[in-house]
């Protein structure tokens, strides 16, 4: 007797149904491109209930009624009919998969019409099985109404996340999927709330509707799309946005390609603002590659490599050769008058004398030359306000405080490389990483601080706004709670704009903008409340501290190292040692003083 059995159809499409739909973003993604290829320039989009129930209308094309019933059969699709179409793709869908894999596992309601039919089509259809198929009256287009997601395979359904974190890439897909069709108008509605709305009037508008204007005019066109310049760079990967043919995908090979061409523009662990439209022939690339076709293959990689890299740098040749000029100016506009008078200050986070006065904290405008994709390092400082305030000087214990008839086992000699600080201690020679003791320090001051929700908020005379994203708001108002124990406190201007109008009261050696864009891509890649706090804390603690190549004075150096053996911790919070040690024996032994 045979023990290799062939499934029945209701077992093969929940099986595929796995492959295709992972999660509900995955779903609209499916029921987007549907409505793309059937050339709508209308599409609504409505999520309930984390994504378990989804309401996706368009003005396309429709189907008769004969499509309407294949549509929801395997491998059923209007967009080829041959092998060689395989190869010649030129719209989204193509398997004929997607909404037979969606109605295996939900309750589905659809209901069409095209131009040439007096009256549309509806269909029922519960885990695959049709229950209803009959005439219906309505417009041209298509509706299509998912209940009960997953309902009848639970272990899927218990995979899925929380419902701001399903939100959450429901967003990011259909924004992806927007700006890859800036001439389609989209709205997505969630638990009754447009969240995202796109008018379909042209990429600019398309781009200035998605991230606000302070990124559209910091956007330069270019031969295959947007180049950002150093006024929007982030802290993620994220905002590179790859489209090849129109298709968003995920591909390595296209984001070394942008970011080996910025090299030389990019500050350390920045990434650029850039939105590629790369075309290719059809025949030249795979994308079948992977169910969600959001991988694809070229043919010759280094050619796609090469011709995205040497476009982006001749553009910025060209660029810079017709605007460089010699003379500085402040590249922010509006920001000259913010205060009556700006004084430039020198950045030392280390008080010099063991009693000092709190000082207020700063804001910085960054100088650039006019070309805005250099960025030279000449820091305004701009006085803000501090709500700890109240008597105009507050005196308060310095950070690295001398404790009387403390008692000294080590000579601090000096500092070495800018870099490292050299200690003489029990007969050893003690080499001490600057940044990673500041980091260690920190850190056990912010810990400390965030456990007893004692971190201290300094109100901004002037806020700082912050450029966002629909998924970057979500995260941070899901997450408020968070920001507001760390000290930042924050208003809503827009669905593309936030204001933070007061931050953590700590001498960070890095822009407040940097450190918050920092705890915001750790909340968005990290679902472990227990963890992504440690990971924040850790994240403000390196960013904040001090970084190689800073000259520190004999009183600096002393008070670092005191408050380090004070703490009696001696790694940073990765794991890095602070400290390397030499023997007096093995410098001995090394100038043959000993054997």
């Amino acid at each position: 007797m045979a023990l290799i059995k062939i499934l029945d159809d209701s077992i093969s499409n929940i099986i595929a149904a796995g492959e295709v739909v992972e999660n509900p973003a995955s779903m609209i993604k499916e029921l987007l491109e549907n409505s793309l290829d059937a050339e709508s320039t209308l599409i609504q989009i409505e999520v309930l209930n984390g994504g378990s129930y989804v309401k996706i209308s368009d003005n396309g094309k429709g189907m008769s009624k004969e499509d309407v019933l294949l549509s929801i059969e395997r491998h059923a699709t209007s967009k080829i009919s041959s092998k060689e179409d395989i190869f010649n793709l030129r719209t989204y869908g193509f398997r004929g998969e997607a909404l037979a894999s969606i109605a295996a596992v939900s309750k589905l309601s659809m209901s069409s019409k095209t131009k040439d039919d007096k009256l549309g089509t509806i269909i029922n259809a519960y885990g695959g099985v049709v229950r209803k198929y009959e005439n219906f009256s309505r417009t041209t287009g298509t509706e299509i109404e998912i209940r009960d997601l997953f309902y009848n395979t639970p272990a899927r359904k218990k995979f899925l996340r929380k419902e701001s974190t399903e939100y959450g890439k429901i967003k990011d897909i259909v924004l992806k999927e927007a700006l890859a069709n800036p001439n389609v108008s989209i709205n997505l509605f969630i638990d009754g709330k447009q969240t995202l709305k796109t008018t379909g009037n042209g990429i600019e508008s398309t781009i200035f509707e998605l991230f606000g204007k302070n990124v559209l005019k910091n956007l330069e066109k270019f031969e295959y799309g947007y180049l950002g310049n150093v006024e929007i760079l982030r802290s993620s990967k994220e905002y590179i946005f790859t489209y090849v043919n129109g298709r968003y995908v995920k591909s390595n090979l296209l984001d070394r390609a942008v970011i080996d061409a910025y090299y030389t523009k990019l500050m350390k662990g920045k990434y650029p603002f850039v939105i590629l439209m790369y075309n290719v022939n059809p025949k030249e690339i795979d994308v079948n590659v992977h169910p969600s076709k959001k991988i694809i293959k070229f043919s010759d990689e280094k050619i796609v490599y090469n011709d995205v890299k040497k476009t982006i740098e001749d553009f910025f040749y060209e660029f810079d050769r017709k605007s460089w000029q010699p003379t500085l100016k402040p590249k922010v506009e509006n920001k000259v008058e913010e205060v009556e008078k700006s004084e430039y200050i020198p950045i030392n986070i280390f008080s010099k004398e063991e009693l000092g006065v709190k000082p207020l904290q700063v804001k910085e405008t960054k100088l650039l030359y006019e070309n805005p994709f250099y960025e030279e390092e000449i820091v305004e400082k701009k006085i803000v306000e501090d709500k700890k305030i109240e008597n105009k000087v507050e005196y308060m214990k310095p950070f690295f405080e001398k404790k009387e008839g403390e008692e000294k086992h080590y000579e601090i000699l000096g500092q070495i490389f800018n870099t490292y600080i050299l200690v003489n201690r029990d007969d050893n020679l003690e080499i001490y990483d600057q940044h990673i003791i500041h980091e260690r320090l920190l850190y056990e001051e912010l810990m400390s601080s965030f456990e007893k929700k004692d971190i201290s908020s300094q109100i901004l005379l002037l806020p700082e706004v912050v450029d966002i994203s629909p998924v970057d708001k979500d995260t941070i108002f899901n997450n408020i709670e968070i920001f507001e124990r760390l000290g930042f406190e924050i208003d809503e201007i827009s669905n593309n704009q936030i204001a933070l109008r007061a931050v953590p009261n700590f001498n960070f050696r890095e822009s407040i903008t940097n450190i918050f864009e920092n705890i915001l891509n750790d909340l968005k890649n990290n679902n472990k409340v227990g963890d992504i706090r440690e990971k924040i804390i850790i994240s403000m603690s390196c960013k904040g501290a001090i970084k190689a190549g800073q000259r520190l004075n004999m009183q600096e150096m002393q008070n670092m190292v005191r408050r380090l053996h004070e703490v009696g911790k001696y790694t940073c919070p990765h794991g890095r040692p602070i400290i390397s040690k030499i023997s007096k024996y093995d410098l001995d032994k090394m100038f043959g003083r000993v054997k």
